[in-house]
């Protein structure tokens, strides 16, 4: 029996970053960058207006305030996306567009709320005005983007290791990078086991039970970034098990439910060792603790070398199967998909209600998390008397409690969030 730390760093060191891809930044959300990007230009590639103005030679207005207006004659109206046509030249002004070219000339803008602007138009000003009062002065350079400002050529815009999200689509898109290097997704092969079990939408019979732990490894595996791939229900005999399993070699891990307790048709844990290798075979925290992560050899290349494709042999009851993912199979992913946080996150959170341990090792409570003004709460008990699955279904987080601990209202203990439940 392993602790819950030691099979964490077991799992960690069988399982390796997958190889790198190159594919459309609108199909990588959520992957890890493989390469350091950089800009191939500076943003903006001229001058531009930061706000809705006018364009002139800050010498022009000098003095120029409230009181003592300076009129300077307009020569042109410049929006976003069209060049200039004409040099701001002694006395004049160009009407310009918040992100428009900045004229030749011009050396700063002045805001349209600082001139005889109406200030209170929808849209277009009607009335085209040939003279406009300016009345603040300003400094070279005032409401300016420089070439340059918002990213130079040559700048790294996205270190190698970043997850790429809506904000980095951004940024890639306004460099004009539309193809990136990120770390492939795992597929994830995905295998039931036991007699008992029956597809969800068929009769179930007496004595029979839906396959529930397939359909929630499924959304598990989805939610964190692997690609599913069902393989569907192993019988409780040698040789469905060995067939599912070789067929799970076609990926890049096995993850298969049930079938790895103490009784005789238990037999994922014997196959396992026969094919392949058992690194360890329980785990000294529950729900859970009947589950056994190993390898299995895979021919690789023409030379047939040998790859190992880690097995988690999670545990049947569905309390125990999310918890092994959430605390082994979860960081494995993480490190695979290259990712360089693999904790998992944990706020410290006040207990609401009271818990005595009495299990004989560290036992995981589906419990309810609550973000106040005073800082994190947490509920352990949410649906007493009413039984586990209603638990399960109303969590929001996992909070793992220590042998013999007795915990108090009030008590701090550390919580895991369930990023799923969000």
């Amino acid at each position: 029996m392993i602790s819950y730390t030691d099979a964490v760093k077991e799992v960690l060191n069988h399982v390796a970053v997958l190889p790198p891809e190159k594919k459309s930044i609108f199909k990588s959300l959520g992957q890890v960058t493989a390469e350091n990007i950089y800009s191939s230009r500076n943003l903006p590639q001229l001058a531009n207006s930061g706000p809705d103005g006018y364009a002139l030679r800050s010498g022009d207005i000098r003095k120029a305030s409230r009181e003592n207006p300076v009129i300077l004659r307009v020569t042109e109206t410049v929006r976003a996306g069209l060049l200039p046509s004409r040099k701001v030249m002694l006395n004049t002004a160009a009407r310009v567009m918040t992100g428009s070219v900045l004229p030749k000339g011009a050396d700063c803008v002045v805001r349209f709320e600082d001139t005889d602007e109406p200030p209170n138009k929808n849209g277009p000003n009607r009335s085209f005005p040939a003279t406009v009062a300016i009345y603040v002065a300003a400094e070279p350079g005032t409401n300016v983007i420089g070439p340059g400002a918002i990213v130079r050529q040559g700048t790294l815009v996205m270190p190698k290791g970043t997850v790429v999200g809506p904000a980095q689509i951004s940024a890639l898109i306004s460099i004009g990078t539309t193809r990136i290097s990120v770390y492939r997704r795992p597929v994830i092969a995905v295998i039931a086991t036991g007699d008992e079990l029956v597809p969800s939408g068929n009769a179930l019979n007496r004595g029979k039970s839906f396959n529930s732990n397939t359909a929630a490894l499924v959304a598990l595996i989805t939610h964190h970034g692997g690609i599913p791939k069902v393989l569907g229900i192993a019988r409780d005999n040698q040789a469905s098990l060995r067939r599912k399993i070789r067929q799970g070699l076609a990926a890049d891990v096995i993850i298969s439910s049930g079938g790895v307790s103490k009784g005789d048709f238990d037999l994922v844990r014997l196959v396992l060792g026969e094919i392949g290798e058992v690194v360890f075979a329980s785990l000294q925290m529950g729900p859970g603790r009947a589950v056994t992560f190993g390898v299995v050899p895979r021919n690789a290349g023409p030379r047939g070398r040998q790859v190992p494709i880690p097995m988690f042999a999670l545990s049947g009851p569905p309390a125990g199967c999310l918890i092994n993912f959430e605390t082994l199979v979860r960081p494995a992913l993480r490190k695979m998909l290259g990712y360089s946080v693999l904790r998992h996150p944990e706020v410290e959170a006040q207990a609401v209600d009271s818990v005595n341990m009495k299990a004989p090792f560290p036992f995981v409570k589906w419990t309810q998390l609550e973000e106040t003004k005073a800082g994190y709460r947490v509920k352990f008990n949410s649906s007493a008397g009413v039984g586990f699955l209603p638990t399960m279904a109303a969590a929001n987080s996992l909070t793992i409690l220590q042998q013999d601990a007795i915990i108090n209202p009030g008590d701090k203990v550390q919580v895991l969030p369930l990023d799923f439940c969000s």
